[in-house]
């Protein structure tokens, strides 16, 4: 493709990708959205009017791509306290009451879009919105085991009460009910682990909706266990929101402002990391504006409200199977809601027949994707001090509620830096410092947290080009503003160099990621970045990401080599390389399309060197794509760059199966002919055009069915693999990837 697909009246020529997909996404929408509104406390079928109001409204305002919108599971939790809130823990009062606070909320979106506040999220730890997201999905999972079980308990307005009724909830247990919720459960868990081919092409929750129908009618289930659905959708299915009661009712406010500040806080900042993981993933690599998608998601929770819909905000999950569905515009979100639409008015009977102890699988598994025994040790592989925070956090919000646990966190967060940074009570009573002077060091060091980083901005020409120097002192998450508007006014193709002088003392895990984040901008956008003075830094743990403090005694006593940088430094002086054991982000400057996808992109155990007249590098990679942003996928990868190749070979792409299939954009299948080696029938090749395919002699094709998980790609002449099969390669697993590179050299690249 010559360009990027564009949303609006441009998006409609990609009709055919956006409907396909967008009739998978409702697949797998339509049972995600019935549950979300049951775990809300919400009446089901308000769940498909957010996530068809979502759909007729995103397409034509919002800022973002692929990005599928809706009710989503992250709010239900704070939905359903406010409901309890308000209705004085009566649902069915505190309903339209609360629909009142989400059009509130709406609007208040809407006014914070025109102030462009989207860019206030990065000033939240990133640490504790993942916390925060843990604890949700902690929430979810005990507050849908009664229904799992079928027992028919009360909501409780706070996760004590909900764990003290589990006993309860299993001496009420229905066996039918329970037997249902287990096949569920087991099947979510098990199709989304299967690699068949079937398996990716059918969503789960659906797979297991219908067989919840299947099992519901054999156990002959009671109305009370299955999904309620109005009889006339127009008449009875639409709740409006009571703005008499809540102007009449002035005891009502103060709980009515609790709730829009909560689930605006909540709202924007998961959608916003929502927006920006998924475009991680976007094939195209296109980049949404947070604020246009925050007056979007503005518009559609007002208009929501109004009709008696929930909240809506960006869904990963949906997102990425529109992503795999190949959904290329915000017009797949569109079909979306028509699809779920015509699912409203013609199969509202059969959805009426959907257990609730199978919706309660599919949002318990849900809930697990948010707070995995991954997402804990992720976030202590970046540091401590994070996992402090992280569980900080996640008990805090258990203990009392989201908002005040995002807030404890946030202090958490300020505790954790002051303490990194003030010289223990030990110099006070050493004589070293007076109590006066550690206290006024303090509050020195509180102050610097919020203040400006930037120290200085100098123009100048490098290469003859404009070129920013900034200097700066600590980066942290509180005072990543200031720095963030002077980098987004700086004209859009100048280059920039931040340097970390020596009054900056610290780097926390929010400020290593946003610089993280801005280098990669840098490199999409062709704009010169060099970041400087890290290497006078203490880096807390092996994650490239991980906080770091200045501290001299520290840098000399750098932990020892790990087993695997060993192995690799061994095996670096076999093929006379050097060899960098460092951790760091990843910079993608030759444009792969496997180091496009997903997000906390890393190399590790660099060996580097001439071979076979270019340059070589072999590494471990690791990265996390959504929805699992916990998991890392590993890989060991070779490259090889030969000055003046990149016209003596076409760009191609050789991938086992359907590897990465929806990823390959810029490419187009080609057609391999039958051969007696099962090449054609294991492999597929992507390339430019049928002139530009490239040929694979006899031997080559013997070679990658001896190593059948053979990934291979090469842009602008670079050639880049990997065994897509395994994660770490071992030494053999290595020698046979540097083989392929001189396969390679000696195959296409013979004139070089």
């Amino acid at each position: 493709m010559t360009e990027a697909p564009q949303n609006g009246l441009k998006g409609l020529k990609h009709w055919r990708y956006d409907l396909l997909a967008g009739m998978q996404v409702a697949l797998v929408s339509l049972p995600l959205s019935l549950g979300i509104a049951i775990a809300s406390g919400a009446p089901p079928v308000t769940g498909l009017i957010s996530a068809i109001i979502a759909g007729l409204i995103f397409p034509f305002l919002g800022g973002a791509y692929v990005t599928i919108s809706g009710p989503a599971a992250g709010l239900a939790p704070a939905l359903l306290a406010g409901m309890l809130m308000l209705g004085g823990g009566d649902l069915a009062a505190g309903y339209p009451l609360l629909l009142v606070a989400i059009c509130i909320t709406g609007l208040v979106q809407i006014v914070l879009a025109f102030m462009k506040a989207g860019r206030f999220a990065i000033f939240l730890p990133v640490t504790v919105v993942e916390a925060m997201l843990a604890a949700i999905g902690l929430i979810i999972i005990i507050k849908q085991l009664p229904p799992l079980m079928g027992a028919m308990l009360p909501a409780a307005s706070n996760i004590l009460g909900s764990v003290t009724k589990l006993p309860q909830a299993a001496m009420q247990m229905h066996p039918g009910v329970f037997v249902i919720g287990a096949i569920s459960l087991f099947l979510i868990f098990y199709l989304n682990k299967c690699r068949h081919d079937w398996a990716r092409k059918v969503p789960p929750p659906l797979v297991v909706a219908v067989l919840g129908i299947a099992f519901g009618f054999v156990f002959n289930l009671d109305a009370k266990y299955l999904i309620t659905m109005p009889e006339d959708l127009l008449k009875n299915g639409i709740t409006m929101p009571a703005f008499g009661e809540v102007f009449s009712r002035p005891e009502l406010w103060w709980g009515i402002l609790v709730v829009v500040i909560t689930l605006t806080l909540i709202d924007g900042v998961e959608s916003l990391a929502t927006i920006k993981a998924i475009d991680k993933i976007d094939p195209f690599q296109r980049k949404s504006d947070p604020n246009v998608t925050l007056r979007a998601m503005g518009v559609s929770n007002s208009l929501s409200s109004i009709f008696g819909g929930l909240t809506i905000i960006p869904g990963g999950i949906k997102s990425s199977t529109n992503v795999d569905a190949g959904g290329r515009t915000l017009w797949a979100n569109f079909y979306n809601a028509m699809f779920l639409l015509l699912f409203l008015f013609v199969a509202s009977d059969i959805i009426a027949r959907i257990p609730l102890a199978a919706i309660a699988a599919i949002l318990i598994y849900v809930g697990w994707k948010l707070c995995e025994y991954k997402v804990f040790t992720k976030t202590y592989a970046i540091g401590r001090d994070q996992i402090v925070i992280f569980v900080t956090t996640v008990v805090a919000i258990l203990a009392t509620d989201l908002l005040a646990g995002i807030l404890i966190g946030i202090a958490a967060e300020i505790l954790i830096l002051l303490y990194l940074l003030t010289p223990s009570l030990r110099f006070v009573l050493n004589g070293r410092l007076t109590a006066q002077q550690s206290w006024g060091l303090l509050w020195t060091n509180f102050r610097s947290l919020f203040g400006s980083p930037i120290i200085n901005i100098k123009e100048q020409q490098q290469n003859g080009h404009p070129h920013y120097e900034i200097t700066l002192s600590s980066v942290v998450c509180f005072n990543l503003l200031a720095l963030d508007k002077i980098l987004a006014n700086l004209p859009e193709k100048h280059g920039v160099t931040l340097i970390i002088t020596e009054s900056g003392r610290i780097i926390d895990h929010t400020g290593m990621e946003y610089l993280h984040q801005f280098k990669e901008e840098c490199l999409r956008d062709g704009r010169a970045f060099e970041l400087q003075g890290l290497e006078n830094f203490f880096q807390f743990t092996q994650h490239s990401l991980s906080a770091r403090m200045q501290d001299a005694t520290l840098l000399k006593e750098q932990a020892k080599r790990s087993q695997r940088e060993e192995e690799m430094a061994a095996l670096a002086a076999q093929y006379q390389l050097a060899f960098k054991p460092d951790t760091v982000s990843i910079v993608n400057e030759h444009d792969f399309i496997y180091l496009r996808r997903g997000t906390d992109k890393q190399e590790y155990h660099v060996m580097h060197g001439s071979f076979l007249g270019g340059e070589v590098r072999l590494f471990d990679y690791s990265h996390t794509a959504a929805p699992a942003y916990y998991s890392n996928h590993w890989h060991t990868i070779i490259t090889l760059d030969v000055p003046g190749a990149q016209n003596s070979v076409a760009d191609f792409v050789i991938v086992p199966g359907h590897y990465l299939e929806r990823y390959l954009v810029d490419f187009e299948e080609q057609k391999l002919e039958a051969d007696s080696y099962g090449f054609a029938e294991h492999y597929r090749l992507y390339g430019k055009n049928e002139q530009a395919k490239p040929t694979l002699r006899s031997d080559m094709k013997q070679y990658f069915m001896q190593h059948q998980s053979l990934y291979l790609e090469v842009r602008n002449g670079v050639m880049m693999a990997f065994l897509q099969d395994k994660e770490l390669a071992t030494a053999k697993e290595i020698a046979m990837l540097f083989d392929l590179a001189r396969r390679f050299k000696e195959e296409y690249l013979q004139q070089v």
